[in-house]
């Protein structure tokens, strides 16, 4: 039939909980407080919020006076002589950006003084029938160019003599065009 309890009975014991959850407890407290004094809760909210509206104004203007007093309260003296330390550092930095300035813009004469002499030299080889200058540049310990040491170096071929990647590979499954030709048949 049925299930049997411990006493008979055909049916189960109902579990009852003989302590309630403490959240259950503060939801229904909650609730029963709402219940009761709901009116007077909201009467209170809605007071509160006039109130912080009405005299938002005079605080702000409480709180603006009280920042003025402590910025009052600053020397000053000490705020000049640290305005005065600021720009002397300003200037200090300035005097030495203008100094790298100055000595970045004077090589860039050099550089371009010598650019200019060199051309001048190659125009005059080149008047006397010389040539131009070499695109190389010496080598410090021997007078050659360094792009002509002894023999040039073999170049290494790009792909291998044997290998034609139009012929395909030795797999059986390779393509091959078919035959030019007019129609096979006879007729």
């Amino acid at each position: 039939m049925g299930d049997v309890g411990g006493d008979g009975n055909p049916h189960p014991e109902v579990l009852r909980n003989e302590n309630p959850a403490l959240v259950t407890n503060v939801f229904s407290t909650g609730v029963e407080v709402i219940q009761t004094y709901g009116w007077f809760l909201l009467a209170g909210v809605l007071l509160l919020l006039y109130l912080r509206k009405k005299f938002q104004a005079s605080w702000d203007k409480m709180q603006k006076s009280r920042e003025e007093e402590s910025y009052k309260k600053y020397d000053v003296g000490v705020a000049q002589s640290r305005l005065e330390a600021m720009e002397q550092s300003r200037q200090r930095m300035q005097e030495q950006l203008n100094a790298q300035a100055e000595e970045y813009a004077e090589k860039q004469r050099k550089k371009e003084e010598e650019k200019r002499k060199q051309k001048i030299e190659d125009w005059d080889r080149h008047l006397e029938g010389k040539g131009y200058r070499s695109k190389y540049k010496p080598n410090e310990d021997g007078g050659e160019a360094s792009g002509f040491q002894g023999k040039p170096k073999p170049k290494k071929p790009l792909r291998q003599t044997d290998y034609n990647p139009l012929m395909g590979g030795s797999s059986s499954g390779t393509y091959r065009p078919a035959r030019r030709g007019g129609a096979g048949g006879g007729g």
